[in-house]
């Protein structure tokens, strides 16, 4: 039995647009041709049409399909397996938001007002899921929270406001109450994500990407970049006894100049990582380039202060926290930045020149 393609897409939603284009790159190229020329789609071009459709839904590329089915060992049953799989965690997803908002409702039906942490929790759920974090790390972030959510609610309202009024204020990040707010708040954060500088980066991540989370907190794109910057100053005086005045003055210049670009970074760094993406991958070369690059900026070239600053960093715990990176992530960017300027020294001076 053949579909002509017409009918293919009919009972599959599909467009016949879309198979044509399946067609013209060779993804999947139906079986037979009637004799005026129309594409006919036999049982096989069905099988692979859903391994096509189960791997799109697990976000891979058309090219990454491509090379999966035409390369696969694990055959069909594999590809099952995985959909199977992600069927799974969505509704693992779905069960633990439920349940809080059973919860929620409980509280509702019961004229009490859920607190903030209750819809925060709700919010991100909604708007977080697998997006930005794993199973393992929403429950991390659940159990963290119901520990002591309730004591840390006044706090964090009290330096939302306290963040408003220095915004309002005109109030400069590099200002003390600035940097005290600034470390206060970073505090919060880490002890909500268990002191691990990953999932403090996730979650700066994610307040910064979710507008539905800055109208629920009441801290905009501006006042995390305003507190960014007010701890980008706080670490700055950290690094004070490993620098000289002029130094100093440089990086007063340039480093804080830079903080906005790191975030980003650091958090596709993080990704490669836990990834196991090798350190001389195309994807990592690209990372480490950019990391050097941004390296650089903060000490305005001066490639000494910049090793100064990273000697400092190794050995000086009090400036890694509520960076982002904890001694795994340095070492492993670290070695990147090693392997592309070996392969870069290699280029330049291939055996054999003088």
């Amino acid at each position: 039995m053949f579909l002509r393609i017409g009918e293919l897409a009919r009972r599959t939603g599909l467009t016949v647009r879309a198979l044509r284009h399946y067609d013209d790159i060779a993804l999947l190229v139906p079986s037979e041709r009637s004799s005026g020329g129309y594409r006919l789609y036999g049982r096989k071009d069905v099988a692979r049409l859903y391994r096509i459709q189960a791997l799109r839904r697990l976000d891979l590329s058309l090219a990454d399909i491509q090379g999966l089915l035409d390369n696969a060992a694990g055959g069909i049953s594999e590809v099952v397996a995985q959909q199977v799989a992600q069927l799974d965690r969505e509704i693992l997803q779905a069960s633990a938001l439920r349940t809080h908002l059973l919860a929620v409702q409980d509280q509702l039906q019961a004229s009490e007002e859920p607190g903030m942490d209750d819809w925060l929790l709700a919010l991100e759920s909604m708007v977080a899921g697998s997006k930005y974090f794993s199973e393992d790390e929403q429950r991390t972030l659940k159990a963290q929270r119901d520990g002591f959510a309730d004591a840390m609610a006044p706090e964090r309202a009290e330096l939302s406001t306290w963040l408003h009024r220095l915004v309002a204020a005109g109030v400069s990040p590099e200002s003390p109450q600035a940097q005290t707010l600034a470390q206060r708040w970073i505090e919060l954060l880490l002890d909500e994500a268990g002191g691990d500088e990953g999932l403090l980066m996730k979650l700066y991540t994610m307040h910064w990407n979710e507008p539905s989370l800055h109208a629920l907190t009441g801290v905009d794109r501006a006042g995390i970049r305003y507190i960014s910057h007010a701890m980008a100053f706080a670490r700055l005086q950290l690094y004070a006894p490993y620098c000289s005045v002029r130094d100093m003055a440089k990086l007063r210049q340039h480093y804080v100049a830079q903080t906005d670009a790191w975030p980003p970074l650091i958090a596709e760094v993080r990704q490669q990582m836990l990834a196991g993406t090798p350190i001389d991958d195309e994807a990592m070369r690209a990372l480490a380039r950019r990391w050097q690059e941004l390296s650089l900026a903060k000490v305005g070239g001066d490639a000494a202060l910049g090793a100064q600053l990273q000697r400092a960093f190794h050995h000086d715990s009090a400036l890694r926290v509520g960076s982002g990176i904890d001694e795994t992530l340095a070492a492993y960017v670290g070695q990147a930045i090693a392997r592309l300027n070996d392969t870069s020294t290699s280029q330049m001076n291939p055996k054999g020149s003088t």
